[in-house]
């Protein structure tokens, strides 16, 4: 039975000091990859752990600080963003936010840590629970939606507590969970196509419009990944079982285009008859306002994170009392160019390389295929969403783009893509190849 192999799998029947770091990074990446759309924050806790436990590890030197050259060159990349986010703060000091903002940074640097630590892990051992934990994660995140729509709210959030935020994971990694499509396990198969659905019909039942606007780019990602692999033959009870997914997912999807079409023809009328009212259109076209005419006043250095919303306001001249009090001026690029000017952007665009370039610099093989696929479904999710909303700076989204990159730092170019029943098959095995080694 799949649960028995998955639990095999994940936890190596041995003791040893390599079988059990092993084992934990199995655990992590098993446990982060169904976060996302249940427990959104619960992503950023993982990191943090994997963060503390990697530093304590190293420094009672537990596995050597072993970094190949393109894992340096990510890195490098994500701290460039770290240091010209510290620079932006330093540089406009405002004492009573400052703290936050630069606590913000320290999960960025896990990079560093975490990297040599799932090293220790055999090759093509982590990715399966990574793309199995997201298809499992997104059919346990429908449930929660259906709940919360039917008894709640009007547009689902899951467990990330924001409909934005929950709109981007579950078409992130519903997208994710599709690359299973091709396993030799049918139950993962299974799991796979119905993790991409379940994630489908939670972006739609979010409401939110730039994740919509993620999927057909993801489609054809999808479609490139996919057409090079031997996909195994469909049953006619699973054909019928996909046209079911189907009709349901585009039955959601006319019901919430139209209700959210039906909001923005509101929105849009309103913006010459009710010239004074600040609807969701115009808070948005207030905040893009605000934003560019920030940026303009500081080009080059911004005006620091922590003083963003106060000179978005003061551009805006709106009167007191009126304020805008978002945190963010739902644009991440435009957030970056008002809190660190050309500096900044220069960073979230070298952050967002990071990925792709942990992907493409490795050698041919079915592991660089995968990892190109991942790191175009985040980089492009990342990047769409966040032209209407917050990409970088909430703990969760920030989590998320850290732990994808540093998996696909982690693998091999040249491994092969093995199922859980399969890694299940090779526990002993794997357990006495990690219990030989002596570095």
């Amino acid at each position: 039975m799949f649960p028995d192999q998955l639990t095999k799998a994940l936890l190596i029947p041995s003791k040893g000091h390599f079988v059990g770091i092993d084992r934990n990074n199995r655990i992590f990446t098993f446990v982060f990859a169904l976060f996302p759309g249940l427990l959104a924050s619960g992503t950023s806790v993982t990191l943090v752990c994997a963060l503390t436990w990697a530093l304590i590890s190293l420094v009672a030197k537990r596995f050597p600080f072993a970094l190949t050259r393109s894992d340096k060159i990510v890195a490098s990349c994500i701290t460039l963003y770290v240091l010209t986010t510290l620079f932006s703060v330093v540089m406009h000091p405002n004492m009573s936010d400052d703290k936050a903002f630069l606590l913000k940074m320290i999960p960025f640097l896990a990079v560093w840590f975490v990297i040599p630590r799932l090293r220790v892990s055999i090759a093509g051992r982590l990715l399966p629970f990574l793309i199995t934990g997201a298809g499992i994660g997104m059919i346990g995140s429908l449930i929660f939606s259906i709940i919360q729509i039917v008894f709640l709210a009007d547009r689902a959030e899951g467990g990330a507590g924001n409909a934005a935020v929950f709109g981007l994971f579950t078409v992130l990694f519903g997208s994710i969970s599709l690359l299973n499509a091709h396993s030799e396990s049918k139950t993962e198969r299974i799991i796979a196509v119905a993790g991409f659905a379940c994630g489908l019909l939670c972006a739609f039942l979010s409401g939110t419009r730039s994740a919509w606007l993620v999927m057909p780019f993801n489609f054809v990602i999808l479609f490139w990944y996919l057409r090079g692999q031997e996909l195994p033959k469909v049953s006619k009870s699973i054909k019928i079982a996909l046209a079911v997914l189907i009709v349901a997912v585009v039955a959601t999807a006319g019901m919430k285009v139209k209700e959210r079409y039906q909001a923005l023809e509101i929105d849009i009328s309103q913006l010459d008859e009710k010239p004074n009212e600040i609807s969701s259109l115009k808070a948005r076209l207030l905040l893009w306002e605000g934003g560019i005419k920030a940026f303009l006043q500081a080009p080059l250095i911004g005006h620091g994170p922590q003083n963003r919303m106060d000179k978005v306001n003061s551009a805006l001249n709106m009167p007191a009392g009126k304020e805008m009090s978002f945190t963010h001026v739902h644009n991440g690029f435009l957030n970056a160019a008002v809190d660190g000017g050309i500096v900044g952007l220069l960073g979230v665009f070298v952050l967002l390389a990071a990925p792709l370039i942990a992907a493409w610099r490795k050698s041919p093989g079915p592991g660089r295929e995968i990892a190109i696929a991942i790191s175009l479904l985040l980089v492009t999710s990342y990047v769409i969403t966040g032209m209407f909303g917050i990409m970088f700076g909430h703990d969760a989204t920030d989590a998320v783009f850290i732990y994808l990159t540093i998996v696909l730092c982690w693998i091999a170019g040249e491994s092969a893509y093995l199922s859980i029943p399969q890694i299940a098959e090779q526990a002993e095995t794997d357990k006495v190849v990690l219990s030989e080694r002596t570095s």
